[in-house]
């Protein structure tokens, strides 16, 4: 007979393992099943180790501008050896801290994959073993993982995934990346800083274009200035391996251009794994991407059965995707709890950082909202003046009638941590004059998001309108 949970969540990524804990926290028998790593993508080949590559490369480019200030360092270097080593020493610590976590909370933690029997049984496979489990609910958080494209597929080699990159498998003389989303930016900081020359392919018109316009100039300049070579409106029409190098052929808005690289990254988008999840047979509704179709409550069309995360589609990032987990694993239980936050922060670990919430001013304007605009530049302010950060500005965009804030964009320094002021004064329906007069400590950084704030109705008083 087979185990019987009042929920089975499927996938342990941010989203399932924090499910999985809430749904414990409120007394429900609960199993977890994750068919490779505790963690998903985001603590293993994701957000972790592309967080803990980022730094040292950021720390090696601070240390060779630190001259500007009187500190001289000559032949920084990087020994890739112990960056790697700490990069696997990072993920260790944290996936086994996840491990932990749901054992002490009671969570059975399952290893195999999984697939649908029905809407109340679902099989797992593991190497050679077979087992059927039943549940009374279901949350799907089987995440999500790359778009392979038709003209440059990769093989693991020299042309590569995200999941490849982290590992370092070499540090090219000459690297491509296809497409300028915020892995292939990131990644390509890693590797521009590790001593690749980098060029960079993007369909669209612009670097990081999901984001506003003025961050996604910003983003630019800041990676053409690091030596990055960027082609937008641009696309890979064919790609052929000789040898130890891919031949690229690019079609830009004026010609077509052959590339010889070392080696490729391919970072054009996120699909859905729902593959051999078996949904057909239960009846779940996906769009036309295979996202899984979800209400505001992350309960898909079958009503025992929830999605989260990158599975559900909307914004693919980690923390959205644990606070969909805590309200499945609610609603469950019996709480009218919803996934309707204000807005999702997000955060680029470029250099410099960017981050942000809401619309962008695109956005508004395409919503038919009539709105006003604060910008407030770093070199206005006393710390980005003395850290060197001059290049960093915060953007306020409020309604025009109402003032209520309707996106904050940062391009700076520790914008990931400043953007949570923002996210929460946009949570509770605030306004540019609310978080005008939230005090800043002086010096930080955080003064520029106040005077930023000020400035939708050009109140900022360190700078001249």
């Amino acid at each position: 007979m087979a185990d019987k949970y009042k929920l089975v969540i499927i996938g342990a990524g941010p989203g399932g393992y924090v499910a999985a804990i809430r749904a414990a926290q409120l007394g429900l028998k609960t199993a977890i099943v994750e068919k490779e790593y505790l963690g998903g993508v985001c603590l293993n080949w994701g957000c972790i180790p592309s967080k803990a590559l980022l730094y040292v490369t950021e720390l090696k480019r601070t240390i060779e501008h630190a001259g500007r200030l009187g500190l001289n360092a000559d032949n920084v270097s990087i020994d890739i050896d112990k960056l790697k080593k700490h990069r696997d020493d990072t993920v260790k610590r944290l996936t086994g801290g996840v491990k932990i976590l749901l054992e002490k909370a009671g969570v059975d933690i399952i290893t195999g994959t999984a697939s649908f029997i029905s809407k109340n049984e679902i099989e797992i496979v593991d190497s050679d073993n077979k087992t059927k489990i039943e549940a009374e609910n279901f949350i799907i958080a089987t995440g999500s993982s790359p778009f392979e494209l038709p003209t440059i597929r990769t093989n693991g080699k020299n042309i590569i995934s995200a999941r490849q990159a982290i590992d370092l498998p070499m540090i090219p003389r000459t690297m491509g990346v296809v497409g300028a989303g915020p892995i292939g930016v990131e990644m390509a900081t890693v590797y521009g800083t590790l001593g690749a020359k980098v060029t960079m392919i993007e369909l669209l018109d612009a670097v990081l274009p999901m984001l506003d316009a003025d961050i996604s100039s910003a983003s630019a300049r800041a990676l053409k200035k690091q030596g990055m070579e960027i082609l937008t409106s641009s696309k890979v029409t064919y790609s052929k391996v000789n040898g130890d190098k891919v031949e690229v052929e690019v079609e830009t808005p004026k010609e077509k251009k052959t590339f010889t690289f070392d080696m490729v990254l391919v970072s054009a988008g996120m699909k859905p794994n729902i593959d051999g999840l078996n949904l057909d047979e239960i009846g779940i509704k996906t769009d036309k991407r295979g996202f899984i179709e979800t209400d505001k409550h992350m309960r898909t069309n079958v009503a025992n059965i929830f999605a989260i995360g990158d599975v559900a589609g909307g914004i693919l990032l980690a923390h959205k995707a644990s606070h969909e987990g805590i309200v499945a694993a609610e609603v469950i239980s019996g709480a009218a709890h919803t996934a309707d936050w204000k807005a999702v922060p997000y955060a680029v670990f470029t250099d410099p950082e960017i981050a942000g919430i809401g619309m962008t001013e695109k956005e508004a304007k395409q919503a038919g909202r009539n709105y006003k605009v604060g910008n407030f530049p770093y070199r206005a302010i006393g710390k980005g003046v003395a850290t060197l950060a001059t290049d960093g500005f915060t953007k306020v965009i409020a309604d025009a009638q109402t003032d209520e804030i309707l996106g904050i964009h940062i391009f700076g320094p520790h914008a990931g941590d400043i953007i949570y002021t923002g996210t929460a004064i946009m949570e509770f329906d605030g306004t540019a004059e609310d978080l005008g007069h939230i005090m800043a400590v002086h010096p930080t950084l955080s003064e520029a998001m106040m005077e930023a704030a000020l400035n939708v109705s050009k109140r900022a008083i360190h700078i001249i309108n």
